[in-house]
């Protein structure tokens, strides 16, 4: 099962670098002119949605930026330091379950939790987020899944901090907004490849963050097996990270 999760998010991750890879800064660019046709004629009466020249102007100028040409090539080279990554996951991971403990507690809930989410929304921390038990499939692309809402355990507590795996992301992030493209950028093809990397990254480093710890780390939440792992960001398709079995 677990081989299976993890084949999958390397394949996702791989997937993604090589389209990341073979393009460039200037991809982002055209990606973003091509788009303006389909504005324009998505409706000819209303200009609400049409890249303004300006727009267009800040978009070209921006990719003569040397901190920003700099800062996607720090970016697409994906560098971490392995150990220290999996060290603090582990660390946020191990603090967030007496939170879980205590929600239970305080809820006197009796069932059993089968599925849990790490679920990030604006920011790259996900929360964690327990349900009851269900039939929870294997993904090979990231899904919306039907899940045991009504049984729920916690949900939004802990904290799991993805900031030091996104580091270069989000300095990328920040120097788009410095020179105001932020919005006309983060929709173009390659910079989702960009951010699904860092994504699935960040997934495969969870992976080997729950391989290394065991299932007794739950010990005293009713658990049934096997206890299925995802991650999403809020509202959005999730994708397996893990199962205890």
């Amino acid at each position: 099962m677990n081989e299976e999760i993890k084949f999958n998010l390397e394949a996702l991750l791989n997937e993604s670098l090589k389209k990341l890879n073979s393009s460039s800064l200037q991809s982002i660019v055209d990606d973003f002119l091509l788009s303006t046709p389909y504005f324009i004629n998505l409706n000819p009466e209303s200009s609400q949605d049409k890249p303004t020249y300006n727009e267009i102007e800040r978009v070209k100028r921006a990719l003569k930026n040397p901190e920003l040409i700099n800062s996607f090539e720090v970016a697409r080279k994906m560098e971490f330091n392995k150990d220290e990554i999996i060290k603090e996951l582990k660390s946020d991971i191990l603090n967030s379950i007496p939170e879980m403990k205590e929600s239970i507690t305080r809820s006197n809930i009796k069932y059993k939790k089968q599925i849990l989410f790490l679920e990030y929304d604006h920011e790259p921390i996900a929360c964690l987020c327990g349900f009851g038990k269900g039939s929870y499939p294997i993904l090979k692309n990231p899904e919306y899944i039907d899940y045991n809402y009504r049984e729920e355990l916690y949900n939004g507590i802990g904290k799991v901090d993805y900031r030091k795996i996104w580091k270069n992301l989000i300095e990328f992030d920040q120097i788009l907004d410095e020179l105001n493209i932020f919005y006309q950028i983060i929709d173009t093809e390659l910079y989702h490849n960009l951010s699904d990397s860092y994504r699935y990254k960040t997934y495969l480093f969870l992976y080997e963050t729950f391989d290394e710890l065991s299932i007794e780390i739950f010990e005293g939440i009713p658990i049934e097996k096997p206890l299925m792992i995802y991650g999403n960001e809020h509202d959005l398709e999730a994708i397996n990270i893990y199962a205890f079995t």
